[in-house]
């Protein structure tokens, strides 16, 4: 047996082989036959020079080895046959024979019209190649190392922005602008996975295309349930001739050129996935894109799971709201139903008043809770069919105290956060209010907003001792309150609600809505 010869078809570059010799081809340095082509492996397969030819073993590769457009895992390649690794073709030569032209001139061909195949990669977070390396690059590895250090600071910007999102449209919306803005995508959507596999496998949570246009587009389905049910990051370099897709209207009809989709999970749950697309050639996705987008799937992955568990704490701490509430009405029934009005309306001065909407939602807890404490003033006070001697009064003024006092019991940040509307929803803007006589601003905001709320909620019931007020007589006298019972800016923020019909027609408070649709 003599020698053999490598010809790289790009370079015309020569690798000889002799008898008994072995060596491995990559994108790695290491590699004897060193390939600086982004769709080969670090270390894509190894060639034995064997007695049957060379032995060609693939090892592990993402896109496969080929002989003469054979996907092996173990093959024989014999002189005038070409190995393929990515997009460079290889051809076999034996020195001592003529080549054979008609192969050559296929290979050739083959890398003009470009590779086409679907890629696909189960990608785990430990095993990210292209975003670490311990090895020295060279020069041929130097563009490959700029690319993963930008990536790893885009993981890292990921990151924090996902750690402070609190619901999903939060949580999709960020995880589309970070991709958008590192990827040469024109369209990004987050998909999730829906728990009633009857109604459909998977629905779109939220889409965001890099041009802003409000025209929606349709995400492949084939591709993301094909992703979903395997696990597999999948991606395709001309999408349009990818056989896979030749059936499928949303890729061919929109004229799709690239396409990524991985998987939107955690360690054990399958939540979805996270599907990309481009439209024009110059916005072909690579391996290394491929893995950016896997990497930025399974920190999205992590953070839905926390926003899930947040919205199934907070449906607990709502029911144990209204349980405490109903428990509060039950020994008062011309209080039936009291706390949750006085949390829409709340709801609806924290809206007037322009607080961002975790304020509010604040504001409509903490008015849930604002009359905890009547639960340690006794029945034969709460109750009384006539007005309350001084003595019962002062000690139905402790309320506030022994609601704060319960609730300040639970280790509990969201309930903390809410104390000083419990504690403080009976002070006076002019200091004539109770428990502490506290005046103005250093009334807490939330103690001023309730107070309002509360006041017109009040005068709207009908009492033992005295029948409901019509809501013009309550507006009334809260607008003739501003200024001595009530914060002047709210008092008029309750008028002006009043007046455009606002303050009324939703008496159920917005989270308590939210949560019975869900």
């Amino acid at each position: 047996m003599g020698p053999l010869e490598l010809v790289l078809q790009h370079t015309g570059r020569v690798l000889t082989l002799s008898p008994g010799q072995t060596i491995t081809a990559g994108r790695t340095s290491q590699c004897e036959l060193h390939l600086e082509d982004p769709a080969v492996s670090r270390r894509h397969c190894s060639i034995a020079y064997t007695n049957d030819g060379l032995r060609v073993c693939d090892l592990d590769s993402v896109n496969g080895t080929f002989i003469n457009e054979r996907s092996v895992r173990e093959g024989v390649a014999r002189a005038g046959d070409v190995i393929r690794l990515g997009a460079t073709p290889i051809e076999v030569r034996d020195p001592s024979q003529p080549p054979d032209r008609s192969r050559a001139r296929t290979a050739v061909l083959h890398d003009e019209e470009t590779v086409k195949s679907l890629i696909e990669r189960r990608i785990e977070p430990s095993n990210l190649e292209w975003l670490t390396t311990t090895e020295t690059p060279g020069a041929a590895e130097s563009a490959l190392l700029q690319r993963a250090q930008r990536h790893l600071s885009t993981l890292h910007r990921v990151s924090e922005v996902l750690s402070k999102a609190r619901d999903l449209d939060a949580l999709a919306d960020a995880t589309l602008r970070a991709i958008l803005e590192v990827l040469e995508a024109d369209r990004a959507a987050v998909v999730l996975r829906r728990e009633d596999p009857a109604s459909g496998q998977a629905e779109v949570a939220a889409a965001r295309t890099r041009s802003a246009s409000p025209q929606p587009f349709t995400v492949s389905r084939t591709l993301v349930s094909d992703v979903i049910a395997n696990g597999m990051s999948v991606f395709a370099h001309d999408a349009s001739s990818d056989v896979r897709f030749s059936t499928g209207e949303s890729i061919i009809g929109q004229r799709v050129r690239s396409v990524m989709c991985v998987p939107l999970r955690t360690s054990d749950q399958m939540l979805g996935a996270i599907y990309v697309d481009s439209l024009s050639g110059a916005g072909r996705f690579t391996e290394a894109d491929l893995e950016l987008l896997a990497a930025i799937g399974n920190q999205a992955g992590v953070a839905l799971h926390r926003v899930r568990l947040m919205g199934a704490l907070e449906h607990l701490l709502l029911d144990m709201v209204r349980a405490i509430t109903a428990t509060i009405d039950a020994r008062d029934g011309y209080t039936h139903r009291h706390s949750e009005r006085v949390a829409a309306l709340a709801g609806h001065l924290a809206r007037e008043l322009g607080m961002p909407d975790d304020e509010r939602q604040r504001a409509e807890l903490s008015a849930l809770l604002h009359d905890v404490g009547k639960i340690a003033v006794p029945d034969a006070i709460l109750n009384k069919p006539a007005r309350l001697t001084p003595e019962e009064f002062a000690e139905m003024r402790k309320h506030p105290l022994h609601g704060a006092r319960i609730l300040g019991n639970i280790e509990s940040a969201t309930v903390k956060a809410v104390l000083p509307g419990v504690q403080y929803h009976h002070e006076k803007w002019d200091g004539t209010g109770y428990p502490e006589g506290l005046a103005g601003e250093q009334i807490p905001l939330l103690g001023r907003l309730l107070g309002v709320a509360d006041f017109f909620d009040a005068l709207t019931s009908s009492r033992a001792y005295r029948p409901a007020m019509t809501p013009e007589e309550a507006i009334a006298l809260v607008a003739k309150g501003a200024g001595t019972h009530f914060d002047p800016a709210i008092a008029a923020a309750a008028v002006r609600l009043f007046e455009r019909g606002e303050l009324l027609p939703d008496r159920t408070p917005s989270m308590i809505a939210r949560y019975e649709e869900s």
